[in-house]
């Protein structure tokens, strides 16, 4: 029985060479090439299908302003500007849709296991395979990189980031230095908690050095190690070759800086058609000073409301410590149903890396540091909870996980693990099989039902509480079909649970309320429609006397007495929320039929 699977593995063999040969390439960049294409498939497959969260139709609203405006501020609201400025470009490019708000996050969700290729060199070819693939199928991974929302941008860059300051150090090259600094610049542009993540890569740096310290491979002393390195730096210093190496990448640290600093600068910066503005200020370089000291205020704002928020009770409870804990159980819960998987094998492949291997691996440990503390951690930072923090803990955690999976697979195949050449045994191979299955079974099932089949219900805990559970999109199209075809208002939001005070004819969101209408707002321009409001009936009335609007939006509760008023309306009710803000949609059929043959019939 043994013989067969030596045979088994022979031709496993033989068939990762023929690879090689007809590539070119070595197997581990094939295998992962591989991967990033399921990982593509998976997220850019059916990308349209969810109605747009709450906080997608809010930021794509703004990014429509900023397009047809020109003009662009920071909102630290809607967190960092990166996906302002690139799908500004997305939407005159190609339109505005919910696959097109999306399709950016997608990809780069979809090519972040490619980033594992950076630092193939410090994990064994399966390990380096195996962490692409948990990046790629995630259920959580999955079901935010098809979200319009920046964790999995930040994640994925500061990743990318800490990969180039790895490779820079192995190879002792300049450009992965450069690559770093403008990767972790762009993280920051995504979201603000970048800096945690240089927190999480001090900390856990402080820890590798202690361990380190305790267990020098070269001296008998931490104190010695320090002794010897300090001395080795004078003499480096003193020498020509070594002042000019210093010099050399004191200049390459100072440019790297410089661009840590111009992509912020250029991301945050305001664009002020009729103001200050980087262009503006770029054609005018007195106004630079100024365009720098408003960026920085910007930013500051930013940061200190959003670190002011983390202190923040949640869960409704009286004291921070009650909220905390309601968080973390919570966060808990989303990786026992969505990653358990890939945390089970990341707490077997730190135990492996650090209690069984001789020397641990600085990468395997900072990731596993990085990101046990972020599962501990984020809960207590958030305001507001949503899946997508584990977001921060699973990206890192890949790598440990890789470790312990691959700690399996070599066991059962027989490889070489801990100094010594292993049988194959059908007992092992049994052990690794079932392994294999009981893994993809329940990632292809949270996959299945989290991502696809279930993307919008209360009962699934990937979906924040600010998803529509409904699917209000057939009232839109209706609405796309006679924003054309009509000259006044095309859709009339009506009641003071959807109308500020005292507004009424401003463009939306002007005269709504916008916490309580999203993400409307965000379709009412992808229709191309003009909005108009009214707060109370008297109003309601003369609206409907000047010609009734095609579309009302009503908060249910209104729908008996506006229904009186629009006689031979359709309606339809659907939920802003998971649970709760429900709003009936009145649509005119006869609007909608004759704007329909206007658009089949060729203008005379």
């Amino acid at each position: 029985m043994s013989s067969r699977f030596d045979a088994a593995r022979s031709r496993v063999d033989a068939t990762v060479g023929a690879v090689t040969r007809l590539t070119g390439l070595p197997p581990v960049v094939v295998g992962v090439a591989v991967v990033t294409v399921l990982s593509l498939s998976l997220r850019l497959a059916a990308l349209g299908n969810r109605v747009a969260h709450f906080d997608e139709g809010r930021v794509a609203y703004w990014i429509v302003r900023y397009a047809e405006t020109g003009e662009f501020h920071y909102r630290y609201i809607i967190h960092g500007p990166l996906v302002q400025h690139v799908n500004r470009l997305v939407f005159q490019t190609v339109g505005r849709s919910d696959v097109t708000m999306r399709a950016v996050t997608a990809t780069f969700g979809g090519l972040l296991p490619a980033s594992v290729l950076l630092v193939r060199r410090r994990l064994r070819p399966v390990e380096t395979v195996l962490a692409a693939g948990f990046l790629a199928v995630n259920p959580v991974l999955v079901y935010y990189s098809r979200f319009f929302r920046s964790s999995i941008l930040v994640a994925g860059f500061m990743l990318v980031s800490l990969f180039c300051l790895v490779r820079a150090f192995d190879d002792s090259r300049p450009v992965f230095l450069h690559g770093a600094a403008v990767a972790a610049a762009l993280g920051f542009g995504a979201k603000e908690n970048a800096v945690v993540y240089l927190l999480c890569y001090a900390g856990a740096g402080a820890l590798l050095l202690d361990y380190h310290l305790l267990n020098p491979p070269t001296a008998a002393t931490g104190t010695d190690v320090v002794r010897d390195r300090l001395a080795r730096l004078r003499a480096t210093v003193t020498g020509s070759t070594g002042r000019r190496r210093v010099g050399y990448w004191t200049g390459h640290a100072a440019v790297a800086a410089g661009l840590v600093g111009l992509v912020t600068l250029f991301l945050f910066a305001p664009r002020d058609p009729n103001g200050l503005g980087l262009w503006s200020s770029l054609a005018d370089p007195s106004r630079l000073p100024t365009l720098v000291d408003t960026t920085v205020a910007d930013i500051r704002r930013g940061m200190e409301y959003w670190f002011g928020h983390s202190a923040s009770t949640k869960c409704n409870k009286d004291n921070l410590i009650a909220g905390y804990v309601c968080f973390l159980e919570r966060t808990l819960g989303v990786l026992w149903r969505f990653a358990l998987p890939l945390v089970g094998a990341a707490v077997v492949g730190f135990l492996a890396e650090r209690y069984a291997t001789a020397r641990p691996r600085p990468l395997v440990m900072l990731a596993s540091y990085w990101g046990f503390v972020s599962v501990l951690g984020y809960p207590l930072g958030t305001d507001i909870f949503g899946a997508w923090i584990t977001v921060n803990a699973l990206v890192p955690l890949a790598i440990p996980a890789a470790v312990g999976l691959g700690v399996v697979v070599r066991w059962g195949v027989g490889r070489e693990w801990g100094g010594k050449r292993q049988e194959t045994t059908p007992l092992r191979a049994a052990v690794v099989a079932f392994v294999a299955v009981l893994l993809i079974a329940q990632t292809a099932t949270a996959v299945g039902t989290g991502v696809y089949t279930n993307p919008t219900a209360d009962s699934n805990e990937l979906v924040q509480y600010a998803q529509p559970t409904d699917d209000f999109r057939p009232a839109i199209r209706d609405l796309s079909a006679v924003a054309p075809a009509t000259d006044g208002t095309d859709v009339l939001f009506y009641g003071s649970e959807l109308v500020v005070d005292g507004a009424g004819g401003g463009p939306i969101p002007v005269c709504t309320v916008m916490v309580r209408t999203l993400p409307l707002h965000w379709y009412v321009q992808v229709a191309g429609a003009t909005g108009d409001c009214a707060r109370n009936t008297t109003a309601l009335d003369e609206a409907v006397a000047a010609g009734p609007p095609p579309v009302v939006v009503v908060h249910e509760d209104r729908a008996g007495r506006v229904a009186d008023r629009l006689p031979g309306y359709e309606s339809s009710t659907y939920r802003l929320r998971t649970v709760g803000r429900p709003v009936t949609f009145f649509v005119d059929p006869d609007a909608v039929g004759n704007a329909t043959r206007t658009d089949r019939v060729p203008p005379s």
